[in-house]
């Protein structure tokens, strides 16, 4: 994300501040209804850190996939 202002060349920092700051705080719906299985205990950590703070079903599914692999 921080690349992102880099990326555009823009020099209108306001713009871009304002522009960040709406994206961090869309919601990830479409990585929320995702079914794609876990590819590991990392990506399942992951999978939880990013939904975390909503505890959407991808959320369970990464849960669910870490207490299976490591009891």
């Amino acid at each position: 994300m921080a690349t992102t202002p880099q990326i555009w060349h823009s020099r209108n920092r306001g713009l871009l501040e304002r522009i960040v700051a709406g994206l961090r705080a869309l919601d990830h719906p479409a990585g929320c209804k995702t079914q794609n299985p876990m590819r590991g205990y990392a990506h399942a950590h992951q999978v939880m850190a990013v939904h975390a703070h909503h505890r959407c079903p991808r959320y369970v599914l990464a849960v669910r996939y870490t207490q299976q692999a490591r009891p």
